[in-house]
């Protein structure tokens, strides 16, 4: 079916990208990249802006975070360029995400507090959840659960007056409680998490919820319930093809089967999880591979600089001693026409003294 070239039709593309990022994600980039190709013909900045936070969160899922973050920064060029608060709000808060994802937690907080303070300041409550939830989570990853918790809360206080927010915010209170060992208030926080995504269809949520199950009955050493939570987890991570999370679940697995006394299993695990740690820390090596080139193409310019530089005082020798072969000929003929006028002048005067001798 044909589709209408509007801006409407930018809008209803990307929302069927956001009904499917999280469980059918190639559909999703199929339709935000369909929205892509309308807002560029109609150079309709906004849209476009939208498309490439939606490329990037694909791309950050895959766990290509450099290709994630190039889209996001252009997102964020763009909205900055036509003043949306929101979009800016929206590019910001992404590439905190992958700033986290990489580790660099204090870059991160820095991005999800200005992504935040743009959200509440337009009073956009239901994206306001997510930003604090990432609060949290650079906090928590930064070993202060004091202070994350506290984000989590605000933000479970604002999903439960708004409700039909897009954010998980039960998944992060039960990781405070995990790492505080508090195993009974974590598991209830999981079992939420689980069942709201379930309700979603969020694949996804599913999968991070399993995991997390998965880490909690380990340690609390009920392995075989701990191994079936996440061989439910991988399941449906494959599904979505979610490389980080992947690479965590294969730890996991790897130390599972191993405290089971099943070495083969371990040791396949440990190989897939070095695998898919490769293809996210890979990034670094390809940065770094991309900087000796642009060192490469610099030194290759500043030769043709050098060798138009050496052209450019050929020609400009040239063009001296042309110009001095001119004078010194210009100089030549004109002694010459001088010689022959002083020749003739006394010639004449000669002959003038003759006849009047």
């Amino acid at each position: 079916i044909p589709i209408k070239e509007d801006t409407s039709s930018v809008q209803v593309l990307n929302k069927l990208y956001n009904a499917y990022i999280n469980s059918e994600p190639k559909t999703a980039l199929e339709y935000t990249m369909q929205a892509l190709e309308i807002s560029l013909r109609l150079n309709y900045k906004k849209g476009i802006a939208f498309c490439y936070n939606n490329i990037g969160v694909f791309y950050k899922n895959q766990g290509a975070t450099d290709k994630a973050m190039s889209y996001y920064l252009e997102s964020l060029e763009l909205n900055k360029e036509i003043a949306n608060t929101e979009g800016i709000a929206y590019s910001m808060n992404n590439i905190g995400s992958v700033y986290s994802l990489q580790g660099d937690f204090d870059n991160a907080l820095i991005y999800f507090l200005e992504s935040y303070q743009l959200l509440d300041s337009i009073n956009d409550k239901k994206n306001v959840v997510g930003a604090l939830n990432n609060l949290g989570n650079a906090y928590l990853a930064k070993g202060e659960d004091y202070r994350a918790i506290g984000f989590y809360k605000t933000a479970q206080k604002l999903y439960d007056e708004n409700e039909k927010g897009s954010f998980d915010p039960y998944l992060n209170i039960g990781k405070v409680y995990y790492v505080r060992g508090e195993y009974y208030r974590a598991k209830n926080y999981f079992d939420k998490s689980l069942s709201m995504n379930e309700q979603r269809n969020n694949i996804t949520g599913q999968a991070y919820a399993q995991h997390h199950l998965a880490t909690l009955f380990y340690a609390q050493n009920r392995l075989s319930d701990a191994l079936e939570s996440e061989k439910q987890a991988l399941f449906l991570a494959q599904d979505v093809n979610n490389i980080p999370l992947l690479m965590d679940i294969h730890l996991t697995l790897s130390e599972l089967y191993y405290a089971l006394d099943e070495v083969e299993q371990a040791f396949d695990n440990r190989v897939l999880y070095d695998a898919y740690k490769d293809v996210i820390y890979n990034d670094e090596a390809a940065r770094k591979l991309a900087q000796l080139e642009v060192t490469y193409q610099l030194l290759e310019k500043e030769k043709e600089l050098e060798l138009l530089k050496k052209e450019n005082e050929l020609n400009k020798l040239k063009v001296a001693n042309t110009r001095t072969v001119i004078i010194l000929g210009i100089m030549g003929t004109f002694l010459i026409m001088a010689s022959l006028i002083i020749a003739y002048v006394l010639k004449k005067n000669k002959t003038s003294g003759i006849l009047h001798g």
